[in-house]
């Protein structure tokens, strides 16, 4: 598969109730390049599953739309989670100077309370693309977080030692994410691994499972799944079955 090198539409809007929902509209409409659909806030964003992501001013909610020539593999989409979230934490750190971690299997974290996440969406009929949804708290106001995810949030709104804007953030996450986009389309995990257990939060340390057992865990292995040892049992967890660890600071 040729390397994408550049994000060719960006499609701005001031309110969305989703931009993973324009991005598909988009996309249904024939346009066929790759494209940002990005927005001030979002009416219903989406998270994971069937979590809603709360979207007021301030942060970066945008999904890319990435054209593909040729199918690609369920390690491929596995993966593409943990690229995006390695683009987010890279670019953040890079221009903060702050301990931005990752959360399994695609959060982002900061001061052990949530930034950011990713949603991930491939269209494999008519049309081959494969949608990245992100969404950081970049200068949210907390208070305007809604529901109970609002206590478990966090912003970068009063950290005022860097010099990132929405802009600069948008133009450094868009290159970072085709950058490691590119190495799952070609195959080339390592470096995706390494760089995402190196800043994943419970990497080398004991973790519990809702039925009572705990593990060490040793990070994402090649398969893309998480791999936990104990004395008695290894286990390998796909993304599935993220709920089955109990939440820890």
């Amino acid at each position: 598969m040729a390397s994408l090198t550049q994000i060719k539409n960006i499609i701005h809007f001031p309110s969305v109730n989703s931009t993973m929902d324009e991005a598909l509209s988009f996309v249904k409409e024939g346009l066929e390049d790759s494209f940002l659909i990005i927005a001030d806030e979002q009416k219903t964003g989406r998270g994971r599953g069937e979590n809603t992501w709360s979207s007021p001013k301030g942060g970066f909610y945008g999904t890319y739309a990435l054209p593909l020539e040729k199918k690609i593999t369920e390690q491929q989409i596995l993966f593409m989670h943990y690229a995006a979230a390695v683009a987010v934490q890279q670019v953040l750190e890079e221009e903060t100077r702050l301990d931005i971690s990752t959360k399994w299997p695609n959060d982002i974290y900061f001061c052990s309370k949530k930034l950011g996440g990713v949603l991930i969406e491939y269209l494999s009929g008519d049309k081959l693309f494969l949608l990245i949804g992100i969404g950081v708290n970049l200068f949210s106001n907390i208070d305007n977080i809604e529901g109970d995810y609002r206590n478990k949030a966090i912003s970068l709104q009063l950290e005022k030692n860097h010099n990132l804007t929405k802009d600069l953030f948008t133009s450094k996450l868009s290159a970072t994410l085709l950058r490691f986009a590119n190495e799952v389309f070609e195959n080339s995990f390592f470096n995706i691994i390494n760089l995402f257990n190196s800043k994943l939060r419970c990497f080398e340390k004991i973790i519990s499972l809702k039925n009572g057992n705990q593990y060490l865990c040793r990070g994402i292995n090649t398969s893309g799944k998480l791999q936990l040892e104990n004395e008695e049992d290894n286990l390998q967890l796909p993304i599935d079955d993220s709920e089955m660890i109990v939440e820890r600071d």
